[in-house]
């Protein structure tokens, strides 16, 4: 019998609750540090201030001004014990293992300036979030705060958004730069998708969330991010293996027909970029076009870095080169073995994780990623137990979202240096809230195979049966049914 708050069609994937239908332990009373992470979480992943700073041309420290307000608000009503979490831990070990490693810095003034400028607000986010966040209920509106400033991101690059040097991207900020912008695109998508699976009836937002659906994944192959491409691909791999059939030919037809025009709209050097990939560019460099010149230059520069990343790493594999030190160390480095000074040694890895192991050793490395697989296990096992009770299914799609987009962080990072951004700290608050949000449900749930045990009322006493025990205390006595006539 199907559940009476759920309605949906059996086996569909898209089963939506005809109501929230939150268990009243995860109603959280609204609080004013939960509605300013709201509009913080926002504001953040929505790129404002850049946004602001563009067009007025003027410094904008609206970030700031609300992440102190929340962090007050956090601090005299929020829970901040969830910020010990394990996540939370390996969080903050990091945090304390690069205040370790910038005094052996090959520059100290710009590792301090890393610390105090990136992550050091990332960590705030990370608080932030994770204190505020308290029950389902709220847990599914900062997923919509984000989906809502994916929104805002695809519409932007719809209407300012240019094609540079072939690749779509905004004209100024951090979304400038089409990895970039390929990023933040798919962390939201799963968002979107959790929005239209979940939110009842019809609204304006929900018919957003299904247009976004379409149009990410086309501006995603139209900024040329090879990166962004092969996570993409990924994420809609896992998503597909969990349709029933009949779902799995209309969505394959479907994203056939969205390849076909996504392909269309992109530039000859976006292709290009792709085809470096699966290696289709001829070998010999005079047949060659300009474009694929210079795809093939960006892809063996990249294997250049990343070649430079594990030599600093083997050369510093405790304390690393210093955080956000690669640049410099890597000039250095590229000087001293050729002689001379290059242009192409001052870039970034392309790679968190190599830049995290020669930026800050490999404990630090080893605290991140550790923080990373915590962050996996807790929304795999809260989609593994919430599938037991049909009343939980909101929490099923919202574990899935956030594996979603902890896998497009954590594929696009293999081609970004993204590693003291707030991206990862803030999908790693939302997985410690989401945690103990289900926490009470689950721990009320038997394991599975095992049976309620029977307990007689205080009526029911005189019929009941004792079992044959020891009179002495040895045994407690127990309850026995009797027998069916």
């Amino acid at each position: 019998m199907t559940p009476p708050h759920t309605k949906a069609l059996r086996g569909s994937n898209f089963a939506q609750p005809a109501v929230p239908a939150w268990p009243a332990s995860s109603m959280a009373a609204p609080r004013p540090a939960f509605y300013l992470t709201m509009v913080f979480v926002f504001v953040v992943y929505a790129r404002l201030p850049e946004i602001m700073d563009m067009v007025m041309v003027s410094a904008v420290h609206s970030v700031r001004i609300i992440m102190l307000l929340a962090l007050l608000a956090v601090l005299f009503g929020g829970n901040i014990h969830a910020v010990f979490s394990k996540v939370g831990i390996c969080l903050i070990a990091f945090t304390l293992w690069m205040c370790l490693c910038i005094p052996f810095s090959i520059w100290r003034g710009g590792s301090f300036q890393t610390l105090r400028d990136f992550w050091a607000l990332s960590l705030l986010s990370f608080v932030i979030v994770a204190s505020s966040v308290q029950g389902l209920e709220q847990c599914r509106k900062i997923m919509s705060s984000f989906a809502a400033a994916a929104i805002f991101i695809e519409v932007l690059a719809l209407i300012t958004g240019r094609v540079q040097s072939g690749r779509m991207a905004l004209l100024g900020g951090t979304l400038g730069n089409a990895n970039y912008l390929a990023l933040m695109l798919l962390m939201g998508l799963p968002f979107c998708l959790f929005v239209v699976r979940t939110r009842p009836g019809k609204s304006f937002f929900k018919l957003a969330c299904v247009a976004m659906i379409v149009f990410i994944p086309a501006t995603v192959v139209t900024t040329g991010s090879r990166g962004g491409l092969v996570t993409l691909a990924v994420m809609f791999i896992l998503y597909f293996v969990r349709l029933p059939v009949g779902q799995k030919i209309v969505v394959a037809v479907g994203v056939l027909v969205l390849a076909v025009c996504a392909i269309a709209l992109s530039t000859r050097s976006a292709l290009d970029r792709y085809s470096t990939i699966l290696g289709f560019l001829p070998s010999d460099q005079a047949q060659l076009s300009e474009s694929e010149r210079s795809a093939l230059e960006s892809s063996e520069q990249r294997k250049v870095l990343l070649r430079a990343s594990l030599r600093l790493t083997l050369r510093h594999p405790l304390l690393g080169v210093g955080p956000g030190m690669f640049e410099v160390a890597n000039a250095d480095f590229t000087k001293e073995t050729t002689g001379r000074a290059s242009s192409n040694a001052w870039h970034e890895t392309h790679n968190t994780f190599t830049q995290l192991s020669c930026e800050d050793g490999l404990p630090g490395l080893f605290l991140y990623c550790l923080a990373l697989l915590f962050c996996f296990k807790i929304v795999r096992s809260v989609e593994k137990r919430a599938r037991r009770d049909p009343a939980l299914s909101s929490a099923r799609h919202m574990a899935f979202a956030l594996r979603l987009a902890l896998i497009a962080f954590t594929g696009t990072s293999i081609f970004a240096s993204n590693a003291y951004m707030y991206y990862f700290p803030m999908l790693a608050a939302l997985c410690v809230a989401l945690d103990r949000a289900t926490a009470p449900q689950f721990s009320s749930q038997m394991p599975a195979g095992s049976e309620q045990p029977v307990t007689a009322p205080q009526a029911a006493k005189a019929p009941a049966h004792f079992l044959p025990g020891t009179l002495g205390g040895g045994k407690t006595m127990a309850w026995k049914r009797p027998p069916t006539r």
